[in-house]
């Protein structure tokens, strides 16, 4: 077995909880199933929450590494993740961890509709899969992914579930049950030899209001990649009506793309800005990737409307050429310097 190395990430800021009025980082519900649809908190005074305290040793610079589980592995590697889990509730709680599948719909990375939908759950054990958590505790527990050596080639998406269930109602033989779920997203590429590219191209902006009259702006991303990504964005305006600036405006989170698909990115603005014409300046990343493009933009008068797109495309061949262009001329003067240079060694000798 190939052992993954892992770098403690200490006390991490942004705690990965999802309950059924979803947390952007985290894993939306699937159907209208009680039992796939986390509830409010379990009590009113706290929640059960989890969070990943650890990732890669060559991941200490990625993002998405800290929050969820991101890796390339060869088949039969083994790799632990240390979690922990908390109960910031008044009440203790019996709190069951458990690995389940997951798709990625509609640019969402949610539950599959059945927990093994493919084998990535088989690989993960926890190693205490049921805690008693009194109430503001914290738990660390520690995943073990072990990949089989027959494993083929591909990126799964999962989750590792921190649950406790209870139940409602007065009639014993009337009892509905409530489940609260929380999970990490796990994001598993397998494969000999390095890892597939993970990249994207932003190819358009639409500038546009929402039916309630608020600026928007839309970008449309493609994944040119090979693994899934995580969108996140924010928007600069510049050199607006007397010489205005405003931002940044964060986009709205919960993108997922799948390798080969494009989605669309929105950052709705303050509803006070005016018209324009701005100077727009949109920064998409995911992970350690970003890209960064400008536009100049109007935002139109009437609500749940769209303005005219503003592509980027067809500037890569141009800054090609315009490169090529210079290094045939860079590659014409130094030649022509070197035939001189050649001449004026003859005549010497």
């Amino acid at each position: 077995m190939t052992a993954v190395t892992t770098r403690s990430w200490g006390v991490l800021a942004a705690t990965l909880v999802t309950l059924v009025t979803g947390v952007a980082a985290g894993i939306p519900a699937a159907a209208a199933d009680r039992e796939r649809s986390p509830s409010p908190a379990p009590s009113a005074s706290g929640s059960i929450g989890i969070r990943l305290v650890e990732a890669s040793a060559d991941r200490h610079d990625d993002p998405r590494a800290r929050v969820y589980i991101v890796d390339h592995v060869k088949p039969g590697s083994r790799m632990t993740r240390r979690i922990e889990v908390s109960n910031t509730s008044d009440s203790p709680h019996r709190i069951t961890l458990s690995a389940g599948a997951a798709e990625i719909r509609n640019h969402e990375f949610m539950p599959a509709p059945e927990p093994n939908d493919n084998e990535l759950p088989s690989w993960i054990t926890i190693d205490e899969p049921v805690i008693m958590a009194e109430p503001h505790s914290t738990t660390v527990v520690r995943a073990t992914i072990d990949v089989p050596p027959s494993a083929s080639r591909g990126e799964r998406y999962g989750a590792i579930w921190a649950t406790v269930s209870g139940a409602d109602g007065q009639d014993a033989a009337m009892l509905v049950r409530r489940v609260n779920r929380v999970g990490i997203r796990v994001y598993l590429d397998v494969g000999r030899g390095g890892e597939p590219p993970s990249d994207f191209r932003i190819e358009e902006l639409v500038p546009g209001r929402t039916e309630q009259g608020a600026p928007v702006v839309r970008a449309r991303v493609r994944n040119t990649g090979e693994r899934a990504l995580d969108l996140s964005g924010k928007l600069w305006l510049s050199d607006g009506p007397g010489g205005l600036s405003a931002g940044p405006f964060p986009a709205r989170l919960g993108t997922t793309v799948l390798p080969g698909d494009t989605a669309q990115l929105e950052v709705v603005l303050d509803p006070q800005l005016p018209n324009g014409p701005w100077q727009a300046r949109l920064r998409v990343e995911s992970g350690r990737i970003h890209r960064e493009v400008t536009a100049r933009i109007t935002f139109p008068d009437r609500n749940g409307s769209w303005g005219l797109p503003t592509t980027f495309s067809e500037r890569l061949p141009m800054i090609i050429m315009a490169s090529g262009a210079v290094a045939t001329v860079a590659g014409l003067v130094l030649f022509l310097g070197y035939r001189r240079s050649r001449r004026r060694t003859q005549f010497v000798h």
